[in-house]
């Protein structure tokens, strides 16, 4: 059944020009047709959109879907898509069921696993550590094999390991992604066709380097919301009560949060980790990093690292496109490209992040213009993924059901972090 949207103002996202009093209809998940006065066809159903602004859903280009409310949360803020960013089977497995009708939550792009050094020092069971160069090249063919989007790496890798792993990589046509390296110049990485670096804080300390990272083709994704956990909560005393959102976390996930807070906070004050605890008192300012690398490209997207204590699903995400408007000076429509154009040209995904004929049916409805004001985000009345409606009433059935979920329905959809130091 065909599907129009009446009298709506459109933000296509191919520029910031909005088409006022526009009708657009879809048709079995795709985009048929945009314009004024369109004929309604015979047995289409009709939403009426008169004041409201039609714009592609979002995506989250950096996030971990980790537990049962995740999804709820993302659909309930405009979220139809996610790039994941810790991969395994079962987050593949998910996201089947999600394009199959079986669940609802996001589309997932999944990385591999995170891999990772034998030089790690805290660990966790839900990274692959490799040790030798030819474990390296069999990480690309794994992740090749797996069906993941790309392959993600942590710092502690050797500088062989990198090399290796991102020229077996390209020879393969697989994206490279993760945090910069403890001991591989980031010039070197960049060189070799690393492809995005997650987190502003990550970034190189020498602004010129940022620089020189954004001029050669590299990816960033800032991350800020996630980036100031460290100072608000390691430094400042924040208390993770303290988040607006609180209330949606399942009561299992606060005391998660609240145990893995600790050991964070005891981690990032030993002395040992001062090379990376960039936010510490004294350290270099990521953000400073962030804008320097912006100068230079338009190359960056929205994520927000959900999953990690303080970052709340879905919420973070409209914090994040804040942050990138009020401390990296975007214009709104900068931001909102951040989470809908950008990941879907990072990703390659031809039908995605803009309205147009042949599109997908990805959309976002909201009763305020997000270019007045990108805190409008949030005014989401609708959101369509693949053409399924969420009105705002089954919006807020999802939103009631994470607040009141019961303790027993809690459950993961990946595995919980388990840490641990690694034995001298």
């Amino acid at each position: 059944m065909k599907t129009v949207l009446k009298n709506g103002n459109i933000l296509s996202m191919k520029s910031d020009t909005i088409r006022y009093f526009c009708d657009l209809i879809f048709e079995d998940g795709r985009i048929a047709e945009i314009g004024k006065r369109l004929p309604v066809p015979e047995g289409a159903q009709v939403i009426d959109c008169t004041g409201k602004y039609i714009m592609p859903s979002l995506f989250d280009a950096h996030t971990h879907l980790d537990t049962c409310e995740q999804p709820y949360l993302f659909l309930a803020n405009g979220i139809t898509a996610v790039r994941h960013l810790s991969g395994n089977p079962k987050v593949l497995e998910y996201d089947e069921q999600v394009r199959a009708g079986e669940r609802r939550g996001p589309y997932l792009y999944s990385s591999s696993p995170i891999y990772d050094g034998e030089a790690a020092v805290d660990r966790t069971n839900m990274h692959i550590y490799i040790s030798t160069v030819e474990q390296a090249e069999q990480a690309v063919y794994d992740t090749i094999n797996g069906g993941y989007n790309e392959i993600k790496l942590y710092p502690s890798l050797t500088t062989a390991q990198f090399a290796m792993i991102l020229d077996t990589a390209r020879k393969c046509g697989l994206k490279v992604s993760g945090h910069m390296s403890h001991q591989t110049e980031a010039k070197f990485l960049c060189d070799h066709g690393y492809r995005s670096c997650e987190h502003s804080s990550s970034l190189p300390k020498h602004l010129e380097d940022c620089r020189y990272l954004a001029r050669n083709g590299m990816w960033l994704c800032q991350t800020q919301v996630v980036c100031e956990t460290l100072p608000d909560y390691v430094w400042k005393g924040k208390k993770l009560s303290d988040l607006e959102f609180y209330a949606y976390l399942p009561d299992p996930l606060k005391e998660s949060w609240e145990e893995e807070n600790r050991t964070i906070i005891e981690m990032y004050k030993r002395p040992d980790m001062a090379r990376v605890a960039s936010s510490a008192p004294g350290g270099t300012n990521p953000l400073m990093r962030g804008l320097a690398f912006m100068e230079c490209s338009d190359r960056y997207m929205a994520g927000c690292d959900a999953g990690y204590p303080g970052v709340i699903s879905g919420f973070s995400l409209h914090d994040e496109l804040s942050r990138l408007v009020e401390l990296y000076k975007a214009t709104p429509y900068e931001a909102l490209r951040a989470a809908t154009v950008n990941p879907a040209a990072y990703l390659e995904l031809d039908t995605k992040g803009t309205l147009a004929p042949g599109m997908d049916a990805d959309i976002l409805v909201l009763t305020a213009n997000p270019l007045a004001d990108i805190r409008s985000s949030r005014s989401i009345d609708c959101v369509i993924q693949g053409g399924r409606i969420y009105a705002r009433a089954e919006l807020d059935e999802m939103l009631e059901y994470v607040r009141t979920m019961p303790r027993e329905e809690f459950s993961y959809i990946n595995r919980p972090r388990e840490r641990s130091k690694k034995e001298d």
